[in-house]
Order: structure tokens, then sequence, then C-alpha cells
């Protein structure tokens, strides 16, 4: 870690993180790409502190919390940092967050510091709360392309993304994305909203308005990805896009059963209703009470299960988890976001 000797003469570090989030498959990944790849940013990957924010609950003399991250996600050595160069921080979460995050920053002699997360989705009041100065870059795609993109990503091998229930996780962590991120406006976040779409199709129009609202200079390197730093990124074949110097804008191959995409047509349609407080009629109809329900309660059984898994990691004992792992067969894949590794080391629910 830098000494503090040094730090006077590095840049001074923005008042607060600056935080890109998408739903699972939306694009935020891209966007991290290009954009740190300025030399006043510089974004971790998926580093997800705040999902593991129970491990501070233990006493300081055997909070673990260092062993605990690296061991779920790798974020240490995959950003090429030494946790036992933070032993010394004190064992909170906004302390252990601002120093990881910044440090990594001052080494690349940048500014904006941060993360950039798919898991941050359903947490953004939260953050806000946590980081009163926080910036938030919010990348939107649409439902079916989204669910399109998940469901290829499952197909290359990924067992993150095959895992059972994904689109539902996806379909309704949407609108609660959505909600969470009209809440942090209303309550005067600083929040900048750009669509997957422009992204791929105009990327030097949308950058320089990522620009403008970050307040750095235009750089015209950021709108390709030749040369971006992409050695955070977890492995697998559903990355090989980001790791390619073209950015692709051509359509995808449609992967969703007609079925799948009559309901994911059904809840856009209800969303669009009740955004436009109209009622309005579309084909395919919106989802029955009975729908809306059942898939409510399929929802939260989901979610608490990724919650419950997260508390397993905070607090198991490593040598049971790593266990586990060689049983299963599973290791440390990897090969989606930092939830790939957390999410192969118990079974999933049936839907």
């Amino acid at each position: 870690m830098t000494e503090k000797s040094e730090w006077k003469t590095l840049p001074e570090p923005a008042p607060g993180p600056l935080f890109i989030v998408s739903m699972w498959r939306g694009g935020s990944s891209l966007l991290y790409a290009l954009l740190n790849k300025h030399p006043q940013v510089a974004l971790m990957f998926e580093a997800d502190l705040l999902l593991l924010r129970p491990v501070f609950l233990k006493p300081a003399r055997i909070c673990d919390w260092t062993q605990r991250w690296e061991f779920w996600n790798q974020t240490f050595s995959r950003h090429g940092l030494d946790p036992t160069e933070f032993a010394g921080v004190l064992p909170e979460f906004r302390s252990v967050f601002e120093t990881v995050h910044q440090e990594y920053a001052r080494r690349k002699n940048a500014v904006i510091w941060g993360d950039k997360s798919p898991n941050y989705h359903d947490q953004l009041l939260r953050m806000a709360k946590d980081f009163p100065h926080a910036r938030f870059i919010i990348v939107w795609r649409s439902p079916l392309e989204m669910i399109g993109a998940t469901l290829r990503a499952a197909a290359t091998g990924s067992r993150y993304f095959r895992k059972r229930g994904m689109p539902w996780r996806s379909l309704l962590g949407y609108r609660a994305f959505k909600g969470q991120c009209s809440q942090i406006i209303s309550a005067g976040a600083a929040v900048h909203q750009l669509h997957y779409e422009d992204l791929v199709s105009d990327t030097a129009a949308v950058m320089q308005k990522v620009c403008m609202f970050l307040d750095i200079p235009y750089d015209h390197r950021i709108c390709t990805l030749e040369g971006a730093d992409r050695s955070a990124v977890y492995a697998g074949r559903h990355h090989n896009l980001l790791r390619e110097n073209d950015i692709v804008a051509g359509p995808r191959r449609d992967v969703i059963e007609p079925s799948l995409r009559r309901r994911v047509m059904r809840y856009v349609n209800l969303w669009r209703q009740i955004d436009a407080g109209s009622y309005d009629t579309f084909p395919h109809g919106v989802p029955t009470s009975a729908e809306l329900q059942l898939d409510q309660v399929r929802y939260r059984l989901f979610r608490a299960l990724d919650a419950l898994i997260r508390l397993g990691f905070c607090f198991l004992p490593i040598p049971l988890l790593r266990l586990y792992r060689q049983i299963k067969g599973h290791g440390q894949e990897g090969d989606a976001s930092s939830s790939s590794v957390e999410f192969s080391t118990l079974p999933d629910i049936k839907s």
C-alpha cells in the first residue's frame, strides 16, 4: 500500500465512489472496460464488498474480512493487491471499502475510484446512504435482450447463469432496480443513465456524456476496447466479446423460447401501463394476479437463498467451505460475476 509520505504527491481522490450498475448481462462490463481506459478513472471489477457486509459484525480481533473477501471472489489477486497490506485498516465496512478502492486508484494515479457490479442493482438505496457523495452510472438494457444474453451465457457453460431461476431473478430484479434508481434520484443522488443499445451503436456520443457527468476531459481512446485492461475480469466464454478490440453492435442469436418471451412481454406491458398511468392494451396482455403472486414468491425465495449463501461466506469456517468446493468439484470458477463463486458452493433451488 502507498506510504502516507507519498500521498501528498498523488492527486486527491474524488470525495465519493463511482458505481457502475446494471442488471446481469446488462452492459456494465463494457462500460467498465471503456471508462477504465481513462487516465483519471480506476474502478474495480465486481469487488462486491457490500454483499459481504455481515462479516464486519464480527469483533475486530476475529474479523477475517481479507481472507473472506479473497476466498469469495479473489478480489485482491484479480486486482493485483496484497491483502496483508491492509491488515492495519479498521475492520469497518466503509473504512475498508474506501481504503481498498482508493488504493487501487492511487496505483494508477487516478482520482475516480469505485466499483462496477450488477450485484448492486437492488442495493442502490443502501449504497447512497453509506456514501452520500457517491455517483452512479446506471446502464439499462431491454429485458428481452438482457434475458437473451443471460441464456446465451448459460449456453457457453457458465454455471452461474445456468442456475435455476436466473431469468426470474433478472426480470423481477429489473423492476426493483428501476424503483431504487428512481428513489435515489428523488433523494438527490448524482445519477447518469444510459442505454446499452446506444453505448454499442454510438459509443463516442455516450462516452462524451459520461465524461461530462464525471467532470473529466473527454479522451477519444475510451471509445474502443483496444488496449483496455481486462485482467480483473473473470474467466469465461461469455466474456469473449469483452476481450475483443471491436465493439459488437449487431443482433444476437435469439435463444428465448416463445413461452418465456410471451411471459416477459406481459411484464413489460404491465410496467408500461403503470409508468404511463394508462390501461392501454398490448399483444400478449399482462400477467394475471396469480402469476404476479407466484412469481413474486419465487423471486423472493431465490433472493433469500442468495442472501443466505452470502451469510455462509461471512461466517462458516473457510476450511469447511473449501472442502465443500472440493467435494462438489467446483473449485473457484470465477466464470461470471463475483457471485459465480458463491453460488458454485451450494445446490440450486428448483423453480
